[in-house]
C-alpha cells in the first residue's frame, strides 16, 4: 500500500471539511513527501553517538572551537522506503558548532560553523572541547508535508482568498499533530520545513552568496533570485530534543538545506528559534 496515497486521501478529507473545493484543489498539489524521524518509524536512523569522519579528515573547527557531531545518516539505507525527491543516496555525517555562541547561518563568515561529510565514514575520536550526544535511534517513516503558513505560496493565497491563512494555520497544526504524534520532536528528512519563523529558502540563498542577514524582515531578492529560491530544499531538520541534549530554542530548529545537483558539502544551515 502506498503510504502517500493513504495520507493524501486523509488530507483531502480534512481540507474538504473546512475549505472550498477550489482552495483544496490549490493546496493539495503543494504537498511534498518527506520522512519523519520518530520512535514509530520503519527504518532506523541514528542521531548522536560515535562521531564519523572520512579517513584522514581533520576534526572540523570554527573560530578555534571543535564542531559537535550530530549524527551520521545512511541515506542509501532508506531505499526500501518510498523515494523522497532531493535526498541523496550516500552516507553523510552532520556537524555543528552547537555550543554558545553558535552560528545561525545569517553571516557568510559563519560558513565553517557546520559541515557535512560524505564518502567512506569511519569512527573518529572527538578532541577536547567537542560536545558529545548520546546515540538515539529513531525510525524513518514517510509522510506528506505541508507548507508552513509563513511560506510565500500560502501568503499569496491570502491576496486572493481573504481570511484563508488563519483557517490554514489551524489545518496545518492539525496535520502536524497527525504526522508527528505525542508532541515528539519534529526531526525530518526532506519535505517542507516546519518553520518557527520565516521561509528558509531566501535566507539560505542570501547568506550563501556572501550577504549578511541583518534585518528581522526577509531579505530583498531580485526577480531572478526569487526564482532561484525554488532550487533550495530541506535536507535535514533537527528539533530540540531532551533525549539528545539538544536545545536550539523553545521552539527551536536547525535546518540543513541544499540545492538540487549540488554537493552535500555545500549545504547551508539556518537556525530558527522563538
Amino acid at each position: 500500500m502506498d503510504p502517500f496515497a493513504v495520507q493524501y486521501r486523509r488530507l483531502r478529507a480534512l481540507f474538504d471539511a473546512f475549505l472550498a473545493p477550489e482552495i483544496t484543489a490549490i493546496l493539495l498539489p503543494l504537498t511534498k513527501p518527506g520522512l519523519r524521524l520518530s520512535t514509530r518509524g520503519e527504518v532506523p536512523v541514528h542521531l548522536g553517538g560515535t562521531p564519523q569522519l572520512p579517513p584522514d579528515e581533520p576534526w572540523p573547527t570554527w573560530n578555534g572551537r571543535p564542531l559537535d557531531f550530530l549524527g551520521a545518516i545512511d541515506f542509501a539505507g532508506l531505499a526500501g522506503l518510498p523515494r523522497i525527491p532531493g535526498l541523496p543516496a550516500c552516507r553523510a555525517a552532520f556537524y555543528y558548532a552547537s555550543g554558545i555562541p553558535r552560528p545561525w547561518g545569517d553571516e557568510p563568515s559563519q560558513r565553517d560553523g557546520w559541515r557535512v561529510f560524505t564518502g567512506a565514514l569511519r569512527p573518529a575520536t572527538p578532541p577536547p572541547g567537542a560536545l558529545s550526544y548520546p546515540q538515539t535511534t529513531l525510525g524513518a517513516a514517510p509522510f506528506l508535508s505541508l507548507p508552513s503558513p509563513q511560506e510565500a505560496v500560502i501568503q499569496r493565497l491570502e491576496m486572493v482568498y481573504d481570511g484563508i491563512v488563519p483557517v490554514y494555520e489551524q489545518l496545518h497544526a492539525a496535520w502536524t499533530r497527525h504526522t508527528c504524534p505525542d508532541e515528539a520532536p519534529a526531526h525530518q528528512l526532506g519535505g517542507w520545513p516546519n518553520l518557527v519563523q520565516r521561509p528558509i529558502g531566501p535566507d539560505c540563498l542570501y547568506a550563501s552568496t556572501g550577504r549578511s542577514l541583518n534585518s528581522l524582515n526577509p531579505p530583498a531578492l531580485t526577480p531572478d533570485e526569487q526564482r532561484a529560491v525554488e532550487e533550495w530544499h530541506l535536507l535535514l531538520q533537527l528539533d530540540s530534543d531532551d533525549r539528545l541534549g539538544w536545545y536550539w530554542g523553545d521552539p527551536g530548529r536547525i535546518y540543513f538545506c541544499n540545492r538540487h545537483d549540488t554537493p552535500l558539502e555545500q549545504t547551508w544551515l539556518t537556525v530558527q528559534a522563538a
